[in-house]
């Protein structure tokens, strides 16, 4: 999904589903089969032990919107969703029900807002979101948890970081909430997220120690 829209909409239907108890897991999945991409989902979230294969429509879903995310969450092992503004008419809803593709509905309101109203809405939560992000400490730590924050801050995902920290599953949630403790970690969620911190806490710890 393009455009500057496209990106309003996609941030507020992984706000939704992360409000309904999902975890996005990956932003712009790529599906590549021999060496070629064949497909790009929007986001892999998990549920209750469950991958869901994310696709998230500005508009409303059609027969061919279902029949293409019935395909992507074939590729990629998961769970077809779709987040949009509703269906484009009763077939697509009789259909997604009958194949399985679970939609989730843009609550009824947003159909009023503006555009300009939505971006506004969007755009603070992004400013209170990048707030939390910058309130980090970059003082007290050793230099096994510095080293520990680069490893994060350059890892593709948990297991990659634990490996090149030799830690198992349960090391690694220790020393996150080590790290959560002394305030360089603020918030919980996916790797992506922990990882964003990582970068953040290293490009203000360069800018603001003393040279």
């Amino acid at each position: 999904m393009g455009s500057r829209r496209g990106f309003w909409t996609e941030t507020l239907a992984f706000h939704i589903l992360e409000s309904l108890g999902f975890e996005v897991v990956s932003y712009r999945h790529r599906v590549v089969r021999e060496g070629v991409e064949v497909a790009e989902v929007d986001a892999i979230a998990r549920k209750g032990g469950e991958l869901y294969a994310v696709e998230v429509k500005s508009g409303r879903v059609s027969t061919t919107d279902v029949r293409q995310a019935l395909a992507n969450a074939q590729l990629v092992g998961a769970k077809p969703l779709i987040v949009a503004r509703g269906f484009a008419d009763k077939s697509a809803e009789v259909y997604a029900r009958e194949l399985g593709v679970e939609v989730v509905l843009l609550p009824d309101y947003f159909h009023f807002v503006s555009t300009e109203e939505l971006e506004r809405l969007v755009e603070n939560a992004l400013v209170e979101a990048l707030s939390r992000l910058l309130n980090v400490s970059i003082d007290g730590l050793n230099e096994e948890e510095l080293e520990a924050i680069k490893v994060i801050a350059v890892s593709r995902d948990a297991g990659e970081a634990s490996t090149r920290l030799g830690l198992d599953g349960k090391g690694f949630s220790q020393l996150i909430s080590s790290l959560r403790e002394k305030g360089v970690l603020s918030e919980s969620g996916p790797f992506e997220k922990l990882r964003l911190q990582a970068r953040v806490f290293l490009l203000l710890k360069k800018l603001l120690d003393p040279l």
